[in-house]
């Protein structure tokens, strides 16, 4: 998933602390001590999951020196397959990775070397590549913790939400592509092959893409109950125009997952009618109203689209 993890973190630990949370308290936000701490958490444990994507910089550096007869972007995913998903996405790593940062918040000292021992593996285990990957791993998670740290997160909390996050992200992947390496460096394949549900390429498609879509719902509306809002006045009567997409289903029969560029660069601008309406966008109303007209009218867009292409198969 592009971002469905970082929805799907958010979600879990914001429901997680506001349940674990008393329900008194003065609060900024909301009024409820707990719902602005959840948030907090749930943003913390969004950034954790967002990690594991760091390795894509290993493709990146290499986009530089382009082969013969290559464009910039088939090599970089080329380069990506070299790396991406390994490592960074192991529940190991994840594991001892999250302690790391939770000691950091207290002792810098043990965090460091507990964080240097994550790294050390990786490299002997990896090679040198795969080292200098986690160490950008390390750095960024240092920084994420830093943060919550100072916004006034417990040791427990940050701790928490970087084995969240961090185990969460993985199990994103398996409709999207290569299973990721659970278990690395150990050589455990648990899941060798991308989950596929269907016989039907393009309805693996729209699995993959309704499944982060629900989970971008789920965090958004977490977030927004949390607060204290109804989603329901942010949604106007434009989104339904996502329903005109359908006969895309006509033109994209072809759509899959390895191949959803088209699909996706053509759906996602539907979300674009968000921004008709009477609310002013930059303002903080205004802005909800946007995204959530525009995600629905994404979301019937898919599902337009979804039952058009039953219809014609």
């Amino acid at each position: 998933m592009f971002v469905g993890h970082a929805f799907l973190a958010f979600g879990f630990a914001t429901l997680l602390t506001r349940r674990m949370l008393p329900t008194d308290g003065p609060s900024i936000l909301s009024g409820r001590i707990e719902l602005r701490y959840a948030i907090a958490v749930g943003l913390a444990a969004a950034l954790f999951a967002s990690l594991p994507d760091v390795d894509v910089v290993h493709a990146a550096f290499q986009v530089v020196s382009l082969p013969e007869d290559s464009t910039a972007f088939d090599h970089f995913w080329t380069a990506t397959d070299e790396r991406h998903r390994t490592m960074t996405h192991s529940l190991v790593v994840a594991v001892l990775g999250s302690l790391g940062f939770g000691l950091w918040t207290v002792r810098r000292a043990a965090g460091w070397l507990a964080l240097s021992g994550v790294v050390a593996l990786v490299a002997v285990t990896d090679g040198p590549v795969g080292g200098l990957v986690i160490v950008l791993f390390v750095i960024a998670g240092v920084v994420v913790a830093t943060v919550a740290d100072e916004v006034g997160l417990s040791t427990r909390a940050i701790g928490g939400a970087a084995l969240l996050g961090l185990l969460v992200h993985p199990f994103t992947d398996l409709l999207t592509g290569e299973p990721p390496a659970f278990f690395a460096p150990f050589d455990v394949v648990p899941i060798a092959n991308r989950i596929e549900l269907f016989g039907d390429p393009t309805a693996n498609l729209l699995v993959a893409f309704g499944t982060e879509l629900a989970v971008i719902w789920f965090g958004l509306l977490v977030g927004i109950t949390a607060l204290g809002i109804d989603p329901r006045r942010h949604v106007h009567v434009g989104a339904v125009l996502g329903i005109a997409y359908a006969p895309m289903a006509l033109v994209l029969e072809g759509a899959t997952v390895d191949h959803a560029v088209p699909f996706v660069a053509t759906i996602l601008p539907i979300g674009l009618v968000g921004a008709v309406s009477r609310e002013r966008p930059w303002t903080a109303p205004g802005a909800l109203t946007a995204v959530l007209t525009g995600l629905a009218a994404i979301t019937l867009a898919l599902l337009a689209f979804t039952l058009a292409h039953v219809a014609i198969a």
